[in-house]
């Protein structure tokens, strides 16, 4: 019970997680899509175990179909007609052959049929996985990446020798009593689905550092960025709904903190008339530039432009340069005396 909550909960996180990858290509819909039907059975076996048999199985054979998409995709070969073909004339046998498929009993010439039929494409689905990635992951770089593969390929190979176990059962000895089977066999087949899925998630933690490290920083530029986004709402680049899309974009994230810093700088060129120069500051630098900045804000609200021009602080080169710069600077921003901000926004 606990390894089959444990599965279903990063079933869903990770579908809840890829979602936003929908719209960027076909293999990222082909791995979501196999991860969701893959979820559904799963679901649906733990919460409503009194479903027809024939749906979680109908369901399983659409997740090979998406999981050959995805292989298809990763090897560069694109999408193959067979497979939908393939896939199609196996939900049809199976829905011909459907009706007494429990495995109890003496079991007869049709069922033994739907489930070779069944297994037999799923394991084969799952063995072609197994090859794929584990020949793939000798190439890899070492470390997670290779880990990852090779967890995916193990995971999926104890999955396809719990069918070809399964199989054997049925054709060799078929009075054999699968409800007992399917419990230690459960261990086999859930541990191995879990493998898999996390071994697909381990990539993704590779990156895991940065992305919350890019999220961080927008937030803290957020104070600074606000300020200059409603007293210049055109340095804005892109529109409201395009934003909403990006919120949900993991791998959006840098590109969303790379549009924030170059919005935070137009804003500061737009509001460079209104910057007054002064003494060198002592003490915080950042702290200096964001009651500067603050200052100006409140000359642009009046609209009474600096008799001599000020400039702000040289930061670089790098983005990661500005970036720490115009952290500080919002951190300081945000405790600054501040000039009540245009009604209306952007976003």
């Amino acid at each position: 019970m606990i390894l089959s909550v444990t599965l279903l909960v990063l079933l869903w996180g990770v579908v809840v997680a890829r979602l936003p990858t929908l719209w960027r290509d076909a293999r990222q819909r082909a791995f979501w899509a196999t991860v969701f039907t893959l979820t559904l059975i799963k679901t649906i076996v733990l919460l409503w175990p009194a479903t027809p048999l024939l749906v979680p199985n109908l369901l399983g054979v659409l997740t090979a179909y998406f999981l050959l998409c995805f292989l298809s995709l990763l090897s560069g070969r694109g999408l193959r007609k067979w497979h939908l073909a393939l896939t199609v004339a196996v939900l049809a046998i199976l829905v011909a052959l459907a009706g007494d498929i429990e495995l109890d009993g003496d079991l007869s010439a049709r069922t033994i049929a739907y489930w070779v039929v069944l297994e037999g494409f799923l394991g084969t689905v799952l063995v072609t996985t197994t090859v794929l990635f584990w020949s793939v992951a000798k190439e890899a770089p070492p470390g997670l990446p290779r880990l990852g593969l090779r967890a995916i390929s193990a995971g999926t190979a104890m999955v396809a020798l719990y069918a070809a176990i399964k199989t054997g059962l049925i054709l060799g000895a078929p009075r054999t009593d699968f409800d007992r089977f399917e419990k230690w066999a459960l261990y086999l087949q859930g541990g191995g689905t879990l493998i898999a899925v996390a071994g697909a998630c381990v990539p993704a933690a590779r990156r895991s550092r940065a992305i919350l490290g890019a999220y961080w920083s927008l937030l803290v530029l957020r104070p600074l960025w606000k300020a200059m986004r409603d007293a210049f709402p055109e340095v804005i680049l892109f529109t409201p709904r395009r934003a909403v899309f990006e919120l949900a974009g993991v791998d959006d994230v840098h590109l969303r903190l790379y549009r924030r810093v170059i919005e935070i700088r137009d804003g500061m060129l737009a509001l460079r008339p209104y910057l007054a120069a002064g003494p060198t500051a002592e003490g915080d630098p950042a702290r200096a530039e964001a009651a500067a900045i603050a200052e100006a804000l409140r000359r642009h609200t009046k609209g009474t432009k600096a008799k001599q021009g000020g400039t702000f602080a040289e930061v670089g080169p790098e983005m990661s340069d500005e970036v720490a710069w115009l952290s500080r600077v919002s951190r300081a921003f945000t405790g600054a005396a501040r000039t009540p901000t245009p009604s209306g926004s952007a976003r």
